[in-house]
């Protein structure tokens, strides 16, 4: 099974829209998904830019569709060290979270006080859910770490979503603390994550990383000029 994890195009984020640049980066987007994929289903973040990019590759498409509530940005935030009010958990201080032990943990970054009284143990538990029930429905049964094939899993699935929500997908495939993802991860508009199964061992699989951030469809467009200085 193939899995594409893609971001929105360029946002108008006060009006949850895409930008006129957005929209031709969506553009070129079906254009390279109509060449190099054969989708199977389509779902979709509830949040508009999402709708809107994932609409515009459905143009002429007949595809099971799926709005998914719990495919909605990742933007959960909490009360660190250094802030006033919490932020989202890709912008904390580096010094911060990085002497914490517990946040490489999948199993123990929840339990840190400043993320036990935040919304992001609930936000993570429902994400992981809800991608364990899509999965369930073409094929693959999640089993502690790893997932059992029961059906035929020969197919592609898109989610058109958010940077953030992709960064927990990944980290729950992986079976990693999302804190790493979110932290260590960065996407353009439109970029691409893909992942796939590992089927050489039978019924029982895992999951590999086998690209992210791919913008290559966007040529000269894609600069959004990300600064991190």
């Amino acid at each position: 099974m193939k899995l594409l994890f893609i971001r929105h195009g360029e946002p108008n984020y006060e009006l949850d829209c895409l930008t006129e640049n957005g929209v031709i980066q969506a553009q070129r987007l079906r254009e390279r998904l109509e060449k190099t994929e054969k989708i199977d289903a389509v779902y979709l973040s509830p949040m508009g830019r999402a709708q809107q990019t994932g609409k515009i590759y459905l143009e002429g498409e007949i595809l099971p569709t799926k709005t998914c509530d719990w495919l909605r940005e990742f933007n959960d935030g909490a009360v660190t060290p250094g802030y006033e009010t919490a932020v989202p958990v890709w912008d904390w201080y580096p010094k911060y979270w990085t002497e914490i032990p517990e946040y490489y943990d999948r199993a123990h970054f929840a339990d840190i006080a400043e993320v036990a009284g935040s919304s992001i143990p609930q936000h993570f538990a429902d994400a992981c859910k809800g991608l364990d029930e899509v999965l369930a429905e073409h094929g693959l049964k999640r089993e502690g770490g790893l997932y059992v094939k029961t059906d035929n899993t020969d197919k592609t699935l898109a989610f058109f979503c958010h940077f953030g929500i992709t960064c927990v997908m990944i980290a729950h495939l992986l079976g990693v603390s999302p804190i790493l993802t979110l932290q260590g991860l960065s996407a353009e508009p439109t970029a691409i994550a893909t992942l796939c199964t590992d089927d050489r061992f039978g019924d029982r699989v895992n999951f590999r990383l086998h690209g992210f951030g791919d913008i290559s469809h966007l040529g000269n467009i894609g600069n959004s000029g990300v600064n991190y200085k």
